[in-house]
């Protein structure tokens, strides 16, 4: 039987690709990458999320990839075999329990069979002493480790976790975190762990000055979820614009610019 292999970042992606060629499963198994960060951005209608990505998030040439990559998935989907069964990799955080649901709702009335690699949960059975945050930081060795504690989805709970996903479209918010369940939150929500950071970092480094990937690091360290670089550079460009932020440098390029707090 045929396996397609559904994933939520280019990272699993590759790995679970190596995991397939090392093991010689590469003629009946393919993979398949939601590229996207259902976490945060609308969710209403493609075009509004479009938008605020174009607006806040993508330049040029990621503008282009996004658009490749979404029209890649619509057209392996449109045309997918009914005999080919689907396995979705996910682990505990809102973009991939998120992502999860849409998968779902994309298969909600095909024949296809799904079943779910739940990473978080199996990592607890296999590998108790490792916690990850999300899939993309396990080794191809381990997402073969994990293959065995695939487990299929039911009518019942395929249906159910597909009008999650259209309530979950029905909520304007432009962030969500994971904690335990689903959470909406106001988009500056970490905007606070984002100074915090900044000010920690002055203490320790004894300098004003601080470079974009300093704050962005400490900042990804201090915050208990999977949140993506590019939001959090997004709220700290919107905390110089609010004044909070002294900037200074090449803006065009996150290397050569530093900001400091005012």
């Amino acid at each position: 039987m045929a396996i397609l292999h559904i994933t939520f970042s280019l990272a699993t992606q590759g790995s679970l690709k190596l995991a397939i060629r090392q093991h010689r499963l590469q003629r009946d198994e393919s993979v398949l990458s939601v590229h996207d960060d259902f976490s945060i951005g609308p969710l209403q209608s493609f075009e509004e999320r479009k938008h605020w990505l174009d607006t806040h998030m993508l330049d040029d040439d990621d503008q282009q990839l996004y658009n490749d990559i979404y029209e890649n998935w619509k057209g392996k989907i449109e045309t997918l075999p009914s005999d080919v069964d689907v396995w979705v990799w996910y682990s505990h955080n809102a973009h991939e329990q998120i992502g999860l649901r849409y998968v779902m709702s994309e298969f909600n009335h095909k024949s296809s069979m799904v079943y779910g690699i739940d990473a978080t949960e199996g990592m607890q059975r296999i590998q108790p002493n490792i916690t990850i945050r999300q899939t993309g930081e396990l080794s191809s060795d381990m997402l073969m480790k994990l293959r065995t504690v695939a487990k299929r989805f039911s009518t019942q709970e395929c249906q159910q976790l597909a009008k999650e996903w259209e309530d979950i479209k029905g909520q304007p918010s432009t962030l969500r975190l994971w904690k335990n369940k689903l959470e909406h939150v106001e988009e500056e929500a970490l905007d606070a762990y984002i100074i915090a950071s900044a000010k920690n970092l002055q203490l320790q480094h004894k300098e004003e000055w601080l470079m974009p990937t300093q704050i962005l690091a400490q900042t990804a360290g201090t915050v208990n979820h999977y949140i993506g670089n590019d939001f959090l550079m997004y709220r700290l460009r919107t905390l110089v614009e609010q004044g909070l932020f002294e900037m200074q440098g090449d803006t065009t390029d996150i290397f050569s610019y530093q900001v400091k707090l005012r």
